[in-house]
């Protein structure tokens, strides 16, 4: 009997110069698309990251962070609100409120005015200029503030309040600080440092609030928020509820463009800048594209298959022959029975058993059993495989 030789695989055409070359467009496809990637990703964080204050604070705002419904109020008790944008030493007379919504949008004129005035003021999360100018011997302290907590002082706004929204910021005084001031709402740090703090200074009184959400419409109805803001900002008929607006810099004073960006928007070119260096070492680290070669030999598929089984009976390695066919016979059967690969055998020894009817035990023997020990229980292991198979089919 004639065995027939067996056609040698035809090799693929070796491709030209033109064509295995990459082309520019593909070779920068990816750095490309990184950097758009992370461009976007940085104007997110710059437009979700800077805060918008459109009605923040503002007693016309009806918006969840204005304060319309705390002015409202405070009208309807007497106490006439005035929104101002600047103020004078005269404006904040003595027998006044002034209510400072924003500090950090004073200029160094407008606290220094302030700090010449005689009227009562109530700062709402102060920066560290302001709390030297307005509020010596205050200082802010970086720490987690806790849940609402009782006011653990003798002032009276903040005994008839109780507990309040004031999870923004903490401060501590100085030893410096003449004795009679208060501090409410401790967060129970060892430095002693409290959500509210109020002092006399220069004969008036100056208070420290460390966060503005019992101001705002959305909570003022909660807890004791409403009962300390109008315990802070009704002692007196008349309350200046003061937004600062900058002045237009003197000479010497103009701020450049980086002072007048966001603060967001400084990731933006940081986060580019990491990205570029990312890509730089991924390049550099690449030997460049695949180039495809000619084989000097083509080798039929059959005479791999034989040489493989060679290699193996010379070693002995009937345990990796064995899993090798038990492993592609899994893989063939999980595809025909809708097995998920990463499902294990079990449930493939099930779905074969209940298709062929075959025992579960038997099933499980061939497709996860123990190595053969010998070459006929091997090649017995091939042919149940095989059966198995077809069986399934």
């Amino acid at each position: 009997m004639t065995a027939t030789p067996e056609t040698p695989a035809t090799s693929a055409p070796a491709e030209t110069p033109e064509t295995s070359a990459p082309r520019p467009l593909v070779r920068w496809r990816g750095p490309v698309l990184i950097g758009a990637l992370v461009l976007l990703g940085a104007l997110l964080v710059a437009v979700l990251a800077t805060p918008t204050r459109t009605g923040a604070m503002r007693p016309d705002s009806a918006s969840p962070d204005g304060a319309m419904a705390l002015a409202r109020v405070l009208e309807g008790q007497g106490v006439r609100v005035e929104p101002v944008t600047d103020l004078d030493a005269a404006t904040a007379a003595p027998g006044r409120t002034v209510l400072v919504a924003a500090p950090e949008r004073m200029s160094t004129r407008q606290r220094d005015a302030l700090a010449a005035s005689g009227a009562d003021l109530v700062l709402v999360r102060p920066d560290e200029a302001t709390l030297a100018a307005l509020a010596p011997g205050v200082r802010a302290e970086p720490i987690e503030l806790p849940e609402p907590v009782d006011p653990a002082c003798a002032l009276p706004a903040a005994l008839r309040a109780g507990p309040v929204d004031l999870e923004g910021g903490a401060y501590t005084l100085d030893p410096t600080v003449p004795p009679g001031a208060q501090r409410c709402y401790p967060t129970g740090s060892p430095t002693g440092a409290a959500s509210l703090v109020e002092l006399g200074v220069h004969g008036r009184t100056v208070t420290v609030v460390g966060d503005a959400t019992p101001f705002t419409n959305d909570v003022l109805d909660e807890r004791g928020n409403a009962a300390l803001t109008l315990g802070l900002l009704g002692a007196h008929p008349d309350l200046l509820w003061y937004l600062p607006v900058p002045p237009p810099a003197e000479p010497g004073q103009e701020r450049g463009a980086s002072e007048l960006l966001p603060p967001g928007w400084v990731w933006g070119p940081v986060q580019l800048l990491v990205a570029g260096l990312a890509v730089a070492l991924w390049r550099g680290r690449r030997l460049g594209p695949v180039v495809t070669e000619d084989l000097p030999v083509v080798v039929p598929a059959g005479e791999t298959v034989r040489g493989r089984a060679r290699l193996y009976r010379r070693a002995g390695a009937r345990d990796r022959a064995a899993e090798a066919l038990r492993s592609d016979v899994r893989r063939d059967l999980a595809t025909r029975l809708g097995v998920p690969r990463g499902a294990g055998v079990g449930p493939l020894v099930d779905a074969a058993a209940g298709r062929t009817g075959w025992p579960p035990a038997a099933v499980g023997a061939l497709l996860a059993g123990p190595p053969p020990p010998d070459d006929p229980s091997l090649v017995a292991l091939a042919g149940d495989l095989d059966r198995l198979g077809d069986a399934v089919r």
